[in-house]
């Protein structure tokens, strides 16, 4: 390249990096919600102070201010993801224009795992939530959704090795050989991957996919349903993918799209309530999060026809399955939550816990709010005293938790953990969740966690010795709390 041309392409090259800067006094936030004081630009000193802001406050005023900034995304990810097939944006180009969210990576090549200890205690945290929902007359069956990569690993990247196993397969290992009633859904999907039931560029399964989840779930549930055997459906390249506009958020590529021709029995939303009950469906099952709000709502049909209720905790894979659900049942309540309330389980309610591969560890993220069920003849012979061995009471504004942890070492084969309170003339052994509670500020390394939620009454005021037992050992008394009369929610 000679001089001139040197001197040309570096004139371009700056011209083309400082053209929206030079626009920005003469753009127009894309924004028109914000007012005036936030579109200004931030100041490094305020009222006298350092702004330690600053910099998150320039980012934002460059994000609403620059110019074209949408179109300048859109080229630079079609230049790295297109040309290079390099990760941008949390997502993965893949062969054949197919997309796959970044967030699946791990467990893809088996990174960050489970372990052995966490996996137990998220079968044992499933079989305590279907023990309470049994007990109240009620049906459970936990689905756990595979990542896209799972179902159609050949559009993936060549330098990704997929892993032998995985989070999901050593749960669902686990979980044949427990008592939790569970679809194993990667099977089923497998079963039926040719007829295409991921979209290429979201991070979901399509309506067609759905369409065979929901029936496979049913099954799971031993439920009689509604099969819609004589539907048929029309195709059309009408969705817009999740993945696809985190990275061309002006593209205009559409996905394939599956609508059946259903009569579905006619339903209406108490939460929230709504005229437009059509219309507010198809929000919550769009990917538009800003209107979505998903996180619980529940529906009633007009017509009562089958007298069984639905309580479903899912995500977003959720989305799809929502008119086959409601068709099935008298009354729907939906949840998007981390703690499954079980107080929404009665009789006659199914019970589904959807939730997908990547979030698998959110089955010990937290204690469900669930009374802790009380045991009888919980014996150890051994005592394992640690420093690791701590409890505390926590006030939560669903009811009161003996909350804790224990040295890992002393945790039974089994994963099950005990708490027995004695005091005031009482004594009582409750079975644990055996996952962290945050809210006990005990949540540290090298320890198991444990939580149980006590029962409105379940124990008079006053003093309480805390004690653990785990498989064959007990921590003796690690703690004393007070439960007061007002502890109950």
């Amino acid at each position: 390249m000679n001089k001139i041309a040197k001197v040309i392409y570096v004139a371009a090259f700056f011209a083309v990096c400082c053209a929206p800067l030079c626009m920005m006094p003469f753009s127009k936030s894309a924004d028109l919600e914000n007012t005036a004081e936030e579109l200004s630009f931030p100041k490094l000193v305020d009222d006298g102070h350092i702004n330690t802001s600053f910099s998150e406050q320039l980012d934002n005023y460059m994000n609403k201010k620059l110019p074209a900034r949408s179109y300048l995304l859109n080229a630079a990810d079609t230049l790295t993801g297109g040309a290079f097939g390099a990760k941008t944006a949390n997502v993965i180009p893949g062969k054949d224009g197919w997309l796959f969210y970044g967030g699946t990576e791990n467990n893809y090549l088996d990174r960050d795992a489970m372990t052995d200890d966490e996996l137990r205690s998220a079968v044992v945290t499933l079989s305590l939530i279907q023990e309470n929902v049994k007990s109240k007359g009620g049906s459970f069956v936990f689905v756990p959704m595979p990542n896209k990569n799972e179902i159609y690993p050949e559009y993936m990247p060549s330098r990704y090795i997929k892993a032998e196993e995985n989070d999901l397969s050593r749960l669902t290992e686990m979980l044949r050989q427990s008592d939790v009633n569970f679809l194993d859904m990667k099977q089923v999907l497998l079963d039926n991957k040719s007829l295409g039931l991921y979209h290429k560029n979201d991070s979901h399964w399509n309506y067609l996919g759905a369409f065979i989840g929901y029936d496979a779930i049913m099954n799971a549930l031993g439920r009689e349903h509604k099969t819609y055997a004589d539907a048929d459906y029309t195709t059309s390249y009408s969705w817009r993918g999740d993945i696809y506009d985190m990275i061309y958020p002006e593209g205009d590529y559409l996905d394939k799209q599956y609508t059946f021709n259903i009569d579905f029995d006619e339903y209406r939303f108490v939460i929230p309530q709504t005229q437009d009950s059509e219309g507010q469906l198809k929000i919550f099952m769009s990917n538009d999060a800003e209107k979505n709000h998903d996180d619980r709502f529940a529906v009633q049909k007009v017509k009562p026809t089958t007298k069984r209720k639905l309580y479903m905790v899912r995500d977003s894979f959720g989305r799809a399955l929502l008119p086959f659900m409601i068709d099935n049942y008298d009354q729907a309540l939906f949840a998007r939550t981390t703690i499954p309330e079980l107080q929404s389980v009665g009789p006659m309610t199914d019970m589904v816990y959807e939730l997908v591969e990547r979030n698998l560890r959110n089955l010990i993220a937290e204690p469900p709010a669930m009374a802790a069920p009380e045991r009888e003849g919980i014996t150890a012979s051994a005592v394992y005293e640690s420093e690791k061995n701590e409890a505390v009471l926590v006030e939560t504004a669903t009811g009161t938790r003996v909350s804790g942890t224990i040295d890992p070492e002393m945790t039974g084969e089994d994963g099950r953990i005990y708490v027995t309170l004695s005091g005031q003339g009482a004594t009582k052994t409750l079975e644990a969740f055996p996952v962290f509670d945050e809210k006990s500020g005990l949540c540290k390394d090298g320890r198991q966690g444990f939580s149980v939620r006590l029962k409105d009454g379940d124990l008079p005021a006053g003093d309480y010795s805390v004690t653990v037992i785990s498989g064959d050992r007990t921590s003796g008394e690690i703690a004393t709390v007070t439960l007061g009369e007002s502890s109950y929610q």
